[in-house]
């Protein structure tokens, strides 16, 4: 292999390795702002999952609040755990878009629609829309969460 190869093949792996590496610094505020909203969220603290959200978002997050039955708040607290955000990733980005990967862990699972007793979920993976507003990434709710496996 000659000298001139070798610094190409040198070149393609080092950017290669930086790609792989590394995030941009608005994908590690989309991901900070999707897992935040999603523990608030699955933690039922929607005031808080409000705050994390554009204006129009509102309505979702009040129709999942108005959703939680007597038994879904005892089945929560016999979990004796919070839910939490395994693992995040962004999934899409633009310059005023994201889409953020969370694998959600031991949260209520949404069965109160289906008038059957809610359940502690052990992983489900949600996409969580974001919108940049000003130098802000905030949760942009279209309709209600869906386990997106």
């Amino acid at each position: 292999m000659s000298i001139r190869n070798m610094r190409c093949w040198q070149a393609c792996l080092l950017a290669a390795l930086l790609a792989a590496g590394c995030t941009s610094e608005e994908e590690e505020k989309a991901v900070a702002q999707a897992t935040a909203f999603a523990e608030d969220y699955f933690n039922l603290r929607f005031d808080e999952a409000f705050a994390r959200c554009t204006p129009d978002s509102r309505k979702w997050i009040a129709f999942r609040a108005s959703n939680i039955t007597e038994r879904d708040l005892e089945t929560l607290r016999a979990a004796g755990e919070d839910a939490y955000v395994g693992s995040a990733r962004c999934e899409r980005m633009d310059d005023s878009t994201a889409v953020v990967r969370c694998v959600v862990c031991e949260a209520l699972a949404p069965d109160s629609l289906e008038q059957r007793e809610g359940r502690i979920a052990s992983r489900a993976t949600y996409l969580i829309p974001l919108q940049k507003t000003g130098k802000k990434w905030r949760v942009r709710m279209e309709g209600p969460l869906r386990n997106a496996e």
